[in-house]
């Protein structure tokens, strides 16, 4: 026979049991201090129904509410478990809980938002909320949400709510059993005692498959996670959090560097993380201060600082020739690729016949890409040119020993100047005597790249010269 109660009192020291198919309550249950009541099988809240509880309520089957109430009026206190195997938590309105617990066996479903005023208890269970919200109001860090190896799992914009009013770091417990189970926490520590509401999801699936493709990115996101992202939300107040997320090294690869957001454009994009700090099973990558979750989506991901280096802007006169000298990556592209030897290579001979920026893509073998430009400045020859060698060895065997300028002793009047690759000055004289040997302030300076800036002061004129120079060691 089922059951249906239109008003039930229970008091302490009291059980009552539902033992047939289905519990329905269209009245009042109260449920009062030492006693309990024990649904074997589904529970129905309908009409009028309302339950009071101050001790606790155990139910083996689907959970179902469908009055126009919160299904308990006992706020602040009650436990309600679910004790069976697989169980889902659904109707026509939200229940709102207060203690919540996941126990025994198979994976319990939100197929509705589920609000907790106390604590969720997830133990070691699942609980799948689809596409929905688990609300959990409670503002404490530690016992809003408590477990053992339990998670929750979501789809879509689902996901674990928490209340916050403290300064602590909440944990969000959020995993999958879709496809490769995978547990995977995020911490919000907010910078501010006020009400906030941060939400999140664990998306156990490649971002691009959810159209968050990967291959949008800023040109110095070198690589995403394919496996599995975050979404992340700020549902109310106005301050900013830490957010860390956990991964696990030892299977999910220990190459990231870097957080990556769903931003801008949009396109997957670098928000430069704070830490990472190893740990076992967890290594945690942290952002400080953050709040921009205008879009929810965020990876693992390695970045790279810019690396491109196309050379100093350089003048020629016409119908000489330069050569470019790049570095910084493995793979190199120029454009416009007229007027030179070769648009793949660093090192390109150029001639162009007027004035020419020339831009440079490079590669660095890791998925990231960086750009630079340099311009090549044409002029018509004021003067009889001096020849400006490009390279010196200083190896005592009395060959390109030093930097000599042939006929710069026309023009007197001259200064020099030797920087390196960052723009620094290693060697300065005015006017150039011919003797510089690849020294500076007595000491030897590295084999390498330099760049030479020559002023000529010449009937009223002053003429700039300027282009590589490479000490060779």
């Amino acid at each position: 026979m089922k059951q249906s109660l239109q008003l039930l009192f229970l008091f302490t020291a009291y059980s009552a049991f539902a033992q047939n198919d289905y519990w329905s309550n269209n009245g009042l249950v109260s449920i009062k201090d030492g006693a309990y009541l024990s649904v074997i099988g589904d529970t129905y809240n309908q009409n009028n129904g309302l339950y009071n509880n101050t001790d606790s309520i155990f139910v083996t089957g689907n959970w179902t509410h469908d009055a126009s109430n919160r299904c308990f009026d006992s706020i602040g206190t009650g436990w309600v478990y679910l004790w069976g195997s697989d169980q889902h938590i659904k109707g026509s309105t939200e229940t709102h809980f207060h203690h919540l617990i996941l126990k025994n066996q198979g994976v319990k479903y939100g197929d509705l938002d589920v609000y907790i005023d106390g604590t969720l208890n997830l133990t070691d269970r699942e609980f799948s909320m689809d596409d929905n919200t688990a609300w959990v109001l409670n503002p404490s860090s530690v016992t809003g949400v408590e477990r053992t190896s339990g998670f929750v799992s979501s789809l879509q914009d689902g996901g674990l709510l928490r209340r916050t009013n403290s300064t602590d770091a909440y944990l969000f417990p959020v995993g999958s059993n879709l496809g490769t189970p995978r547990y995977r926490p995020v911490e919000f520590e907010p910078l501010a005692s006020n009400e906030n509401h941060y939400k999140a999801r664990f998306a156990n699936v490649d971002p691009t498959i959810e159209g968050f493709d990967r291959a949008d990115r800023f040109h110095l996101v070198c690589e995403i996670n394919p496996e599995w992202y975050h979404r992340l939300y700020h549902v109310t107040g106005s301050d900013s959090a830490n957010i860390t997320i956990f991964y696990d090294p030892s299977t999910d690869g220990n190459q990231w560097n870097d957080m990556v957001h769903w931003q801008g454009i949009p396109q997957w994009e670098s928000i430069h993380r704070d830490t990472i700090i190893p740990g076992v099973p967890f290594q945690r990558i942290s952002k400080f201060s953050w709040d921009n979750y205008l879009y929810s989506p965020f990876a693992l991901a390695v970045t790279s600082n810019t690396f491109a280096v196309a050379g100093v802007d350089t003048l020629i006169w016409n119908t000489d020739t330069i050569q470019l000298n790049a570095f910084g990556g493995q793979n190199y592209e120029w454009t416009p690729d007229f007027h030179l030897s070769c648009a793949d290579c660093p090192t390109p001979l150029a001639w162009p016949d007027t004035n020419t920026t020339y831009y440079l893509t490079v590669a660095d073998g890791r998925g990231c890409l960086d750009y630079d430009s340099v311009v090549v400045f044409v002029r018509n020859k004021p003067f009889t040119l001096f020849f400006i060698p490009n390279a010196i060895t200083p190896n005592g065997d009395g060959y390109n020993d030093t930097w000599y300028i042939r006929d710069l002793e026309r023009y007197p009047d001259n200064e020099v100047r030797i920087i390196n690759r960052w723009g620094d000055q290693v060697y300065y004289q005015a006017p150039y005597d011919n003797k510089w040997e690849g020294e500076w302030k007595g000491n030897k300076l590295p084999g390498a790249t330099y760049y030479y800036i020559i002023k000529i002061r010449y009937n009223g004129g002053v003429y700039d010269f300027n282009g590589p120079l490479t000490v060779v060691r």
